[in-house]
């Protein structure tokens, strides 16, 4: 299993020109709708067909980033039935991560200064948290991680679409490294944040599930067994290409990594 890479690769001089324009367009505060969302019970499709594969293949399989991608697992795109789940609607973000480490004394992400998050980004995805850390915030909320087939059928719905909101990769949709420059800007202006939850409004899925092709790589509940222990990831960050935001691409990283584009969210069982 192709392990986690990590990088930033930022324009310094297109972002200073940026940033002060973009404050009023990312640094306002949003109110996050705390509603979770149902998903019914029932089949969907998961995976790749050998054509959308080939296609990734011609594209990206000389890449040294992808070069040694498994994409030929993701075939076939075949269906699975699931049991009904809740899923929430945004990220994590870090005013709620905070509330958690207030009530619990739990440890603050590493670069969380003065005993809190950076007072403009409470909107945000809350980043540099593990697997593990993602699962006590998770019970602490009466919740738990969703697991790799629960995201993928949350963000894709049934009828095997490769992108949340079609077929097609659309630069103004999600918040991707190929994605028009205003979506991503607020993580541009300050790496360690992201962007704001639900600040591509194009990246909803037909549940009405946000963020779900890019912003912050998401830690589900589902495991790969190894030394070191492998978790999966799903989802694309704002520095990952367009390639990573299918609903079918999967990544892994050691359950106890932290990163500045790993974040989560949060499921629970629909008859709970």
């Amino acid at each position: 299993m192709r392990q986690l890479k990590l990088f930033t690769a930022v324009s310094t001089g297109l972002v200073g020109l940026s940033c002060l324009a973009a404050l009023a367009a990312t640094g306002t505060t949003k109110t996050m709708r705390n509603r979770m969302v149902l998903i019914p019970a029932g089949e969907y499709l998961t995976g790749s067909s050998a054509e959308e594969v080939a296609e990734l293949k011609k594209r990206y399989g000389k890449r040294d980033m992808y070069k040694d991608y498994p994409f030929d697992r993701e075939v076939p795109k075949k269906k699975k039935r699931l049991k009904a789940f809740y899923i929430d609607p945004y990220e994590v973000t870090n005013e709620e991560y905070y509330r958690f480490t207030k009530q619990t004394g739990y440890a603050l992400p590493r670069h969380w200064t003065g005993g809190r998050y950076e007072g403009s980004k409470g909107d945000h995805p809350v980043t540099y948290v593990s697997q593990s850390d993602a699962i006590e915030y998770a019970k602490w909320a009466g919740k738990r991680l969703p697991t790799e087939d629960e995201w993928e059928k949350a963000a894709r719905s049934t009828d095997g679409r490769v992108f949340p909101w079609g077929n097609r990769f659309d630069p103004f949709k999600a918040a991707l490294a190929d994605s028009d420059l205003k979506l991503i800007i607020g993580a541009l202006c300050g790496v360690n944040s992201a962007n704001s939850a639900g600040v591509a409004p194009g990246d909803v899925s037909p549940y009405g599930v946000h963020d779900m092709a890019g912003n912050v790589r998401e830690w589900t509940a589902s495991e790969i067994p190894g030394s070191p222990p492998m978790a999966v990831l799903k989802g694309g960050a704002w520095v990952d290409l367009s390639v990573n935001a299918r609903a079918a691409h999967r990544e892994s990283a050691p359950k106890n990594a932290r990163s500045h584009i790993i974040g989560f969210r949060c499921a629970k069982d629909a008859d709970d």
